[in-house]
């Protein structure tokens, strides 16, 4: 987790570049500087921030390959995004607004007041998702690449409350069990409001039944995620092939398992560093949990959750 208060704007864009894409702030009022209260923080493969800026500001960030899919929620005052270049829609507190940085870019206008949630989603989790829940979809270039939707009493919002107020009641690092559960949760209801503004029925996308021996897999990696455990011996413990345990979850899943492996080994890194006693190090943790060049973990470590391995360390003493 990380919150900060910054009061320059160029600082400002350089903490949205930094979790979610290049974004541009700018305020609306001449020479009207920042009064920025900014977290993040991730919910797996979804990137959680809450903005407020404490004047009104002008945000913009151009389209870019592979950059997630962003829903922003208004938590109070309102703000304007645009839909072309021509128009705009207001929304107001409990509604959401998304857009797909990787097919168009996104402008909003925030009033001086604005508090935003926003939730960025990881393309390729949002793909293996959407497979597993309802089937194949049409392709994303169909879907409106910015919308708005939610508002009170909609699935979409009913389910913002109540993954957050999963996440507060939690004291303790969240499991990996209950962090797929929290995407799989948000995913969905978000690929059921998306499809609803782009005119797509889900209903009609093939249902799929994913396989027991993947649901199985995925137990034994989370259980044995620290040992680094290889696809051989994946398949062994379930007396399958390699070669059928990954046609497996790339059909049903979307990813290999190695894939899901590396996911799995750094939540359980990022648990022991949020719980390590005063003298454990970076590289001893590390080195529990099988990663043997420092300097490759702290990249793939920061790329993943926002943070260097040692400044996660520092926030548990």
């Amino acid at each position: 987790m990380d919150e900060v208060q910054l009061d320059r704007w160029d600082d400002l864009s350089e903490w949205a570049r930094d979790r979610v894409a290049p974004v541009d702030a700018v305020p609306l009022e001449k020479l009207q500087p920042p009064k920025a209260n900014l977290y993040s923080a991730s919910l797996g493969r979804i990137g959680l921030m809450r903005t407020s800026y404490g004047t009104s500001t002008q945000i913009s960030a151009d389209e870019l390959s592979g950059a997630p899919v962003v829903a922003a929620t208004n938590l109070q005052g309102y703000s304007v995004p645009s839909l072309s270049r021509s128009t705009a829609h207001l929304n107001k507190v409990d509604d959401s607004f998304l857009f797909d940085l990787a097919k168009t870019g996104h402008s909003s206008r925030l009033s001086d007041d604005a508090v935003q949630l926003h939730l960025a989603f990881d393309q390729k989790l949002l793909n293996e998702i959407s497979y597993s829940w309802f089937g194949n979809l049409p392709e994303r270039s169909t879907w409106c690449p910015k919308t708005p939707f939610g508002g009170d009493n909609t699935f979409w919002n009913s389910s913002l409350r109540y993954i957050m107020r999963l996440v507060a009641e939690t004291s303790q690092p969240i499991s990996a069990q209950n962090i797929r559960h929290i995407e799989e949760t948000l995913c969905s209801n978000l690929v059921r409001s998306w499809a609803a503004q782009s005119g797509i029925d889900i209903s009609a996308g093939k249902k799929v039944v994913v396989p027991r021996i993947v649901r199985t897999a995925e137990e034994y990696i989370i259980e044995y995620a620290a040992d680094a455990p290889t696809l051989t011996e994946i398949a062994s413990a379930l007396d399958i092939s390699v070669r059928n345990l990954t046609l497996n979850f790339k059909k049903f899943r979307g990813c290999t398992p190695g894939q899901f492996i590396r996911e799995q080994r750094l939540q359980v890194t990022r648990k022991a560093l949020l719980e390590a006693d005063q003298d454990q190090t970076v590289s001893q943790i590390a080195a529990s949990f099988s990663y043997i060049h420092m300097g490759e973990f702290a990249k793939i470590y920061r790329n993943r959750f926002g943070e260097l391995p040692s400044e996660t360390l520092n926030r548990s003493k």
